[in-house]
Parts: C-alpha cells; sequence; structure tokens
C-alpha cells in the first residue's frame, strides 16, 4: 500500500514541478501588474515540491547515531563486511555524514566500495549552519562568563572571525575555544571555496576519498595556542574545479553535507533480496567534550529525513549521560514525534564492559554453574549489566529490538570462513590475527553463551538469555542485520510515508498561498484575457483526454463483464452448465440406475403390447456417445448465441458508463458543436483542423462507437463448432462405432456387473461440461481481446487528436465565439500558475 501512496506523491510533486519550469523564474520582471511575493512563493513552492520527489523516490533511511567511541564506524564496517571501509579512528574529531547505499552482489566475495559522491553544503545551508554554530558559541561563551554574542555587530564573516579573536583572548575556557577555532576554520573554508564549491557534487576515487576525508590532526593543547596559531586562511579559488584533488578535499572538509557511496554486498554476507530498498546513514560520533557543532548540526538536520534510527551505546562506559543528551537533541528535531517507535538500540562493545569492579569473570563463571538461573539474580550479581540494559531500555518501548554487540568477534568469524574474502584491509587483518589480540573477547564470548544456554534452560522466554544468545554468535551482527530489515517492512516505509505526506502537505500550503496571489492580481483588475467560454472549452477538452487515457491505460487489465459486474465469460459458463445438467438423457439415465447399475429391462405387461416393437429394446436411453451428440450440437448453438448476446450487451454497456463518465464534457461540447460546422471550419483554417473538429464531434460521445464495434466483432465473429469439440468419440469414416458404453446391451450382456454405472454417468457429464466450458470461455476470450484492440484504435485516433487541438487556440476560440478576439491577451504563465494552484494529491 505504501509503495502506490509514495508514487502518487511522486506523481503530484513532479506535475507541479513541470508546470513550474514553464514559468518564467521571476515573473514580478514580466510585468509590472505581478507582485513581487509571487518570485518567493514559487521559490518555495518549487522547494517543496522536489523534497516530495526525493522523499517519495528514496530507499528508507536508516541513521546510525551514537556516543563517542562505541564503535560506531567499526560496527557499520562489520554490516557491511569490511571492517575499516570508513575511516575509524580514537580520538574525538569532527566527521562527515556518509551514506551507504547497499548494491547486493551473488558470489562469496570481498565487499567493494565505488563510486564516492561528495555533496556540499548550499550557500542557504552554509548560513543555516553558521547560525547554529553562533547560537552554540553563544551559550559557551555565557558559561565561560563572557558578555553574550553582540550579533548586531557581526554582518560578514570578517567581522565573526573579528569576535572570535576577542573571545579568544578573553577566555582559555576548553569547550568555547574547541568551537571557536571551528568556527574561524568553517568561515575560512567558505570565504576561500564557497563560492565555487557550495552546492556541488563531485566523484572521487576510493584513495582520494580515504586520503582526503581522513581529517587533519589539530593540536590538542589548545588552552596554550594564541590565536594566531590557527590554521590560516587558504588562497581563494578563482573557479570551478573539473575534480577534486585530495589537497582540496582536506581544506574544504568543513563545506562537505554528506559523503554518498554504493556498497557492493555479497548475498552471503548480508541477503537483502526481496527487502525493501534503504540506505545506511552514519552520523558523526557525538558526545564528546570537542566534538564539532558543525557535526551536531549536519546530523540533526539529516536526522530530521530518517525512517529508522540506531542508537548505538559504548559498552565500555555504561550509565554515561552522553547518551540521553543525543537522545534528547533528537527529539527536538523532531517534535511531536514518539522516537521510541523509530529505534534499534545496540551495545557497542559489549565484549569490553567494565566487569572488574564486580569480580570480573570469576562472578560470570559461578555464574554460568547455577542450574536454576533467572535474569533477576544475573542483574543482581552484574550491576554493570544491568546498568547496560537499563540505559538501552530508555531509548525503546520493546526489549527485542536491543542487541549486545561486537563488530570485531563477528568481523573474526566471517574472516574465518574464506581466505578469499576479505573482512578488511591488510592492517586491520594483520591486527585479527595477532597473537591475544581476541583471546579476552573470545573468551568472554564463550562465557556469556553459557550463561544464555542457563537463562534460557529456566525460561525459554528470557530477553536477556536471547540477546546473550546472539552475541555468542557472531556478535550479534546477524541479528542486527535482520532487525534492520524488519524494521524497515513493518515501520520504515510506513514512516517515509508520513514524510513524504508532511513534504506534500508543506506543498499544499505554498498552493493555497499561490492562489491567494492569483486571487489577488484579478482583483487587482488585472484583465483575464481570454474569454471564461475560451477556458471552459480548453478544460472541457482536457479532461476529455485525461478520461479517455486513464480509460485506455486500463483497457485488458480486468475481463469484459456485464451491467452486474459479472465478468462475461463466468455468466457463460453457469449457462452452459445450467443446460448440460439439464439434458433429459442423465434423468432417464439416472432413473434406470439400480444398486449403481444401469438395467434397460424389456418392457412387460401393458407397457410391452404398446410400446414393445418385436425384438428391439428400448432405445430412448444413450448406450454410446453418438446418442449424445444431437444434444450436444443444439446446446454448443444455443449457449454461443447467448454468449454473443450477452457480449454485445456487455460493449453497449462498457460504452454507457464512459459515455456517463464524459456526460458532463460531452453535453457541453454538443451545445456549442454541429455538424456542418466542420465544412466552415475546412475553409476558414484548412483539412487538419476540420479533421480535429470531425474527431472531437465523433469522440466526445462513446455510444457514437458502438454499432461500428459490434458490426466489427460480427464480422470476424469466429463460430464454435460441435463437431470439433465433441469430447467422446463417434461413428466416422474410419470407425462403425462411436464409444459404447458399460450399460450397453452389446457390452451388458454375458457379463458380471462390476462397474458403477452412476458414478460413470456423473464422470460423463463432467468430461462434456469441462470440455465445452474450456472452448467457450477462450471464444468469449478471443472475442474480449478484439473489442479491446478495436477501442485501441479509436482512442488512438481520438486522443493524440484532443491533444493537439488543445493546442489551436485560434480554433478553440472560433468554436466559443466565432471570429470575436479576445480584447486582453493574458500571459500563459499566468493560466499555468491557476492549474498549479488547482492540484491536489
Amino acid at each position: 500500500m505504501e509503495p502506490d501512496k509514495l508514487a502518487s506523491f511522486k506523481e503530484y510533486g513532479e506535475f507541479i514541478l513541470r508546470k513550474i519550469d514553464s514559468v518564467p523564474e521571476y515573473p514580478s520582471k514580466q510585468e509590472d501588474w505581478v507582485p513581487a511575493s509571487l518570485d518567493d512563493c514559487l521559490r518555495r513552492l518549487r522547494e517543496a515540491a522536489e523534497k516530495t520527489v526525493d522523499l517519495a523516490t528514496s530507499p528508507v533511511k536508516i541513521g546510525v547515531m551514537g556516543e563517542f567511541s562505541s564503535g560506531k564506524t567499526l560496527l557499520l564496517g562489520s554490516l557491511i563486511g569490511y571492517a575499516d571501509a570508513l575511516p575509524v579512528s580514537e580520538n574525538p574529531t569532527t566527521g562527515n555524514v556518509t551514506a551507504l547505499h547497499i548494491i547486493p552482489q551473488d558470489n562469496f566475495a570481498t565487499t567493494q566500495l565505488s563510486n564516492f559522491t561528495v555533496e556540499y553544503l548550499s550557500h542557504e545551508g552554509v548560513h543555516e549552519c553558521l547560525r547554529f554554530m553562533l547560537g552554540e558559541a553563544n551559550k559557551r561563551t555565557t558559561a565561560a562568563g563572557l558578555p553574550p554574542i553582540p550579533v548586531s555587530r557581526l554582518n560578514s564573516g570578517k567581522d565573526i572571525i573579528g569576535w572570535c579573536e576577542e573571545a579568544w583572548n578573553s577566555s582559555n575556557n576548553l569547550e568555547l575555544r574547541y568551537l571557536l577555532r571551528e568556527l574561524v576554520l568553517f568561515l575560512r573554508a567558505y570565504q576561500a571555496y564557497g563560492e565555487v564549491l557550495c552546492s556541488g557534487r563531485y566523484q572521487i576515487d576510493a584513495t582520494t576519498a580515504r586520503e582526503g576525508l581522513q581529517l587533519v590532526e589539530q593540536p590538542m593543547a589548545i588552552q596554550t595556542l594564541s590565536f594566531e596559531d590557527l590554521p590560516p586562511a587558504h588562497i581563494r579559488l578563482p573557479s570551478q574545479p573539473q575534480r577534486l584533488p585530495t589537497k582540496l578535499l582536506q581544506n574544504s572538509f568543513p563545506l562537505i553535507r554528506r559523503v554518498d557511496i554504493d556498497v557492493k554486498i555479497s548475498r552471503e554476507i548480508w541477503d537483502v533480496t526481496g527487502a525493501a530498498k534503504f540506505i545506511l546513514i552514519d552520523f558523526p560520533g557525538l558526545g564528546a567534550a570537542n566534538s564539532g557543532a558543525r557535526d551536531t548540526f549536519l546530523s540533526l538536520r539529516e536526522l530530521a529525513e530518517v525512517q529508522t534510527i540506531l542508537v548505538l551505546l559504548n559498552g565500555k562506559s555504561p550509565g554515561s549521560d552522553r547518551a540521553n543528551k543525543i537522545f534528547t537533541m533528537m527529539q527536538q528535531q523532531r517534535p511531536g514525534q514518539d522516537l521510541k517507535d523509530l529505534i534499534l538500540v545496540g551495545v557497542g562493545r559489549f565484549d569490553q564492559l567494565p566487569l572488574e569492579s564486580e569480580g570480573g569473570e570469576r562472578e560470570l563463571d559461578q555464574l554460568t554453574e547455577d542450574r536454576d538461573l533467572h535474569e533477576e539474580i544475573v542483574f543482581q550479581k552484574l550491576k554493570v549489566l544491568q546498568t547496560t540494559i537499563d540505559g538501552a531500555q530508555a531509548f525503546t518501548t520493546q526489549k527485542d529490538r536491543i542487541v549486545l554487540l561486537s563488530p570485531l568477534l563477528g568481523l573474526a568469524d566471517l574472516a574465518k570462513r574464506s581466505s578469499k574474502v576479505k573482512a578488511g584491509s591488510p592492517e586491520f587483518l594483520a591486527n585479527l590475527d595477532y597473537p591475544d589480540y581476541l583471546d579476552r573477547s573470545k573468551r568472554l564470548q564463550e562465557k556469556w553463551g553459557r550463561l544464555s544456554q542457563r537463562l534460557l534452560d529456566s525460561d525459554t522466554r528470557s530477553y536477556l538469555g536471547r540477546q546473550l544468545g546472539y552475541f555468542a554468535q557472531d556478535g550479534s551482527l546477524a541479528k542486527l542485520r535482520e532487525l534492520i530489515q524488519n524494521h524497515v517492512a513493518t515501520h520504515g516505509l510506513k514512516q517515509l510515508h508520513e514524510d513524504t505526506k508532511r513534504a506534500a502537505d508543506v506543498v499544499s500550503q505554498q498552493q493555497d498561498h499561490l492562489k491567494d496571489i492569483i486571487d489577488e492580481i484579478h482583483e487587482q483588475g488585472i484583465p483575464t484575457g481570454d474569454s471564461p467560454a475560451f477556458i471552459e472549452l480548453r478544460f472541457v477538452v482536457e479532461t476529455l483526454d485525461k478520461i479517455y487515457r486513464n480509460f485506455q491505460k486500463n483497457l485488458g487489465k480486468e475481463p469484459l463483464k456485464d451491467r452486474r459486474g459479472f465478468v462475461v465469460s463466468d455468466v457463460v459458463k453457469d449457462e452452459l452448465t445450467f443446460k448440460i445438467l439439464n439434458w433429459s438423457q442423465w434423468t432417464l439415465l439416472f432413473n434406470k440406475v439400480n444398486n449403481g447399475s444401469i438395467a434397460l429391462a424389456e418392457s412387460k405387461g401393458a407397457a410391452g403390447k404398446l410400446f414393445d416393437r418385436g425384438n428391439r429394446l428400448n432405445t430412448s436411453l444413450p448406450t454410446k456417445s453418438d446418442d449424445f451428440y444431437p444434444i450436444f450440437e443444439k446446446t454448443v448453438k444455443e449457449v454461443e448465441e447467448f454468449a454473443s448476446d450477452r457480449i454485445r450487451q456487455a460493449v453497449v454497456d462498457l460504452l454507457n458508463q464512459l459515455s456517463n463518465q464524459v456526460a458532463p464534457e460531452r453535453d457541453q461540447l454538443k451545445a456549442i458543436l454541429r455538424p456542418e460546422m466542420e465544412q466552415e471550419i475546412e475553409a476558414k483554417f484548412g483539412v487538419e483542423e476540420a479533421e480535429l473538429f470531425y474527431k472531437l464531434l465523433l469522440g466526445c460521445d462513446p455510444n457514437e462507437w458502438k454499432e461500428a464495434i459490434i458490426s466489427e466483432i460480427t464480422s470476424k465473429d469466429k463460430t464454435v463448432a460441435p463437431e470439433i469439440i465433441f469430447p467422446l468419440a463417434r461413428q466416422d469414416e474410419k470407425h462403425n462405432v462411436g464409444q459404447i458404453f458399460d450399460w450397453a446391451p452389446e457390452k451388458s450382456q454375458g457379463l458380471a456387473r462390476s462397474s458403477n454405472h452412476q458414478l460413470l454417468v456423473l464422470r460423463l457429464r463432467d468430461e462434456i461440461t469441462a470440455s465445452v466450458s474450456l472452448h467457450l470461455v477462450q471464444y468469449v476470450s478471443e472475442v474480449n481481446q478484439q473489442i479491446n484492440s478495436e477501442l485501441e484504435g479509436i482512442l488512438d485516433q481520438i486522443i493524440p487528436s484532443l491533444q493537439n487541438l488543445s493546442k489551436k487556440e485560434a480554433l478553440l476560440r472560433y468554436l466559443t465565439a466565432g471570429d470575436l478576439p479576445s480584447e486582453v491577451t493574458v500571459p500563459t504563465w499566468l493560466q499555468i500558475l491557476s492549474d498549479i494552484a488547482a492540484v491536489s494529491y
């Protein structure tokens, strides 16, 4: 259902965009009576329509957010089967929003990354980001005991950098200085590259991506730096580059909005066959003291358009309030919406859960020895585990949306499966193979697995038991992939539809605003130009064209039906079955059945004297196949006539139905069109216009097509030959006799009667019915196809003529007002705007 609704929104948005493309970019510059507000209205309408189309055609977006150092980037690498597909860093730094487009591949092969696309912020996006950063700077300035930002004095980038220097020299507050440095780098990048890079999209290769998107390390001893020690301004780029070299990519890093990457994944790593399309969006790590305000802005901006959120907590430091701060930021970005329904929760680095404060692994070992173990006991003994699960449950309403993760264990499992399929770069694999590198993680994996088994032995419904079991298998990667696909199918598409509908509602609001502006134009006395009759006629022609195109599009999708809505072939089958069941031969045979056998006894007494003709037996009962042929032939002919009659009536009903659909347009056209006008039009305009008029006159009333269609199908009507479709053997040149039934004297005399004649009669009746039904249904189907073909031919003549006619303004004016010209011509674009304002989804 959701895909169909999304397709409707797509058509709605695309229609508006097509119409806007036919309108001057700045209508207020075309005429002095056009208000300037119209230009701004059209700009907002275009943006809203573009967003609607983008959402309607977008796959479900899954945003991956998490605390800093929760292993988020490594988790994404493990999900796609290549550990360091994205840069991994242990230092809290600035990052990028990265979208991974999943492309399945059949062979069990190493995950491949390609088509790296860098998209820069638009100028408007830069200004929005700058406002957000200044807002954060104001908070940190106040917290540092400095006066608020003098917003009225900051009218340019130079002014802002000047204020940054003043604030820097006035305070060595750590968090404030981090943000001041970020502001300066952002502004200097924009001053050097903004003019040529903003809104740009560039394809880069894998090497450039890896080197250029790695972050330049900044000095950590920021409190001892002077303002002059900050990176200097870059040389201004004079023109738009054809490609992005590594150095330019690094220097312009603050202006990047998003990086898109195609990821080819083997189905043996992650099988997304048949699943709804989705993309994984990696947000920069948030929550660290010096994580960037730009990162937060970009993350929250993208978050507004995701349908599923994977929140990753840091298992190394459970109970941190950073995750709660992230949740608060997300909730503020989507007010009025219950985010918990969108969220999946992963506890990253679960293999590094700090157990030392609670007896370490020894307590875990003791728990696994308990034969009657329950979750309450585990949580009582392992408070850190209780804290971890409680923290995860704060984000979601459903426990089964929580997974305990170890990307390293999952990657180690993948690396063992094949020596040809690489789970990461050579450097990563070398670390993975390093002695003792994963010893503790694997040891804990085994112990958590034993604990899981104990819990499930005591209670098969234990959520903790299942969660630990998934972790023990492969670090819960397979379970997380399953959760993602299920959430996309059950919630993501629904959420995408709701997001698209909200965007479409914004379009509708802008349409209302556009309508108000158009009404204002007309109220000011601007002439309407074309007469109402002309506008109405063109609308009638366009409506007629739309109705016929929709009718043509649906032709052949359903079989021919009668006025009751019953399929004609079914009606014919029912009539045939009724007639065959009422053959008198069946009654005569069933009346002679005794204990399942048919006995043809000689007539005795008065009956014998009246009806006995020598030694001949009573032959009124059918004993051979030829006895059924006369009634069979009669029935086939009758049902064939019945079918032809029903088909003709169905054609009439179909055209009546179409005629009723176009009744308002037909009545309006017939009120102004007269057949004798054709000669006048040919003399005045030419043969082409006269032909268009003729097709309009004929095309406005589908009832006029009846006789031609019925005549055509009648002339090509193929009759059903009873002698060919008779399913039983008959006497012919090669056979002296047809099929003789078991109850016939020729077969029954001197033979023991072991056959069930009654059953044979029933089978015979079913065989005859099924055979004739098959041929008659085929007959109806062929006629149905011919009817559709005839209608297609008629519509192929009428539809192009209607479309061409709507462009013949002189002819339309003649049809509505003779030779009278319009007093004032209204620009075509103004009428297009009226069309835009009137359309709805």
